[in-house]
C-alpha cells in the first residue's frame, strides 16, 4: 500500500506563549518539487472520491472516525489531522482537515470515509502561507496546469507560518493517542497557539 512521504527533517525550537504571538523560532524544511503523483493525491483528498473508487489488495475495513481539535479550548479550523499507526499495522494514510467547528472527518487512502481499527498517534498541523501572485487553476484536475502553478508558487519563496506547537505536529513524538475499536469521536486540545515561520531552503 502507498505510504505518506516522510516528513522533512526539521529543526524545531520552543513554542510560543498564550495566544498567537511572534516567535523568533523558525522551522527549516527541505524544499522539494511536487510530482504529478503527489499533486493527484492531494487533489483526490481535497475533492474527495466516492467509496466506489477501486481499492488496492488488502484494503482494510473502515469505521467512521471524527476527530475534533481545539486550541486552548477554542475549535481550530483548517488543521490537518493525521493518524499514525503505533501497533505495527500498515499505514494506509488516514487523515482529515478540520472544519470551522474543529471537526475532521477522517478518510483513508484519500478515497474512503473512515479509518481502520487500531492504535494511533495523532499529529496535528496548521499552516498558512502568503497569498501567491499567481492565480490557482480553476480546474484542480488539470494536472498539467496544477504542476505549472505549483512550480510558479515554489519560485516565489512565500512565507509560511505554523500555528500548532511542535510537540503536537510530530509524527514520531506527539503525545496525542487514539484507539479505534468502532465508530469513534474524540476531542484533542493542542494548547496555546504559536507563530513559527517555516522557511524553505535549497
Amino acid at each position: 500500500p502507498p505510504r505518506p512521504p516522510p516528513p522533512g527533517r526539521e529543526e524545531e525550537g520552543g513554542g510560543g506563549g498564550g495566544g498567537i504571538s511572534p516567535c523568533t523560532t523558525r522551522t527549516y524544511i527541505r524544499k522539494k518539487s511536487l510530482s504529478l503523483a503527489s499533486i493527484l493525491i492531494a487533489i483526490l483528498f481535497l475533492a474527495g472520491c466516492g467509496d466506489g473508487t477501486p481499492k488496492p489488495d488488502g484494503f482494510p475495513d473502515l469505521v467512521s472516525c471524527v476527530i475534533t481539535i481545539t486550541q486552548d479550548g477554542t475549535p481550530l479550523a483548517g488543521a490537518m489531522v493525521s493518524l499514525i499507526p503505533t501497533d505495527g499495522a500498515p499505514d494506509w494514510v488516514a487523515a482529515g482537515l478540520t472544519d470551522s467547528s474543529g471537526n475532521a472527518t477522517i478518510r483513508t487512502y484519500a478515497t474512503a470515509n473512515g479509518a481502520p481499527k487500531g492504535q494511533y498517534r495523532v499529529a496535528v498541523s496548521k499552516t498558512e502561507t502568503q497569498q501567491s501572485q499567481f492565480p490557482r487553476p480553476s480546474n484542480d484536475r488539470d494536472l498539467a496546469a496544477m504542476a505549472v502553478w505549483y512550480d510558479q508558487v515554489a519560485g516565489e519563496n512565500l512565507r509560511t507560518h505554523e500555528f500548532v506547537a511542535a510537540q503536537y505536529r510530530s509524527r514520531d513524538n506527539s503525545p496525542l493517542e487514539l484507539e479505534i475499536t468502532g465508530p469513534t469521536r474524540q476531542t484533542f486540545d493542542v494548547g496555546a497557539a504559536v507563530h513559527e515561520e517555516v522557511r524553505q531552503v535549497n
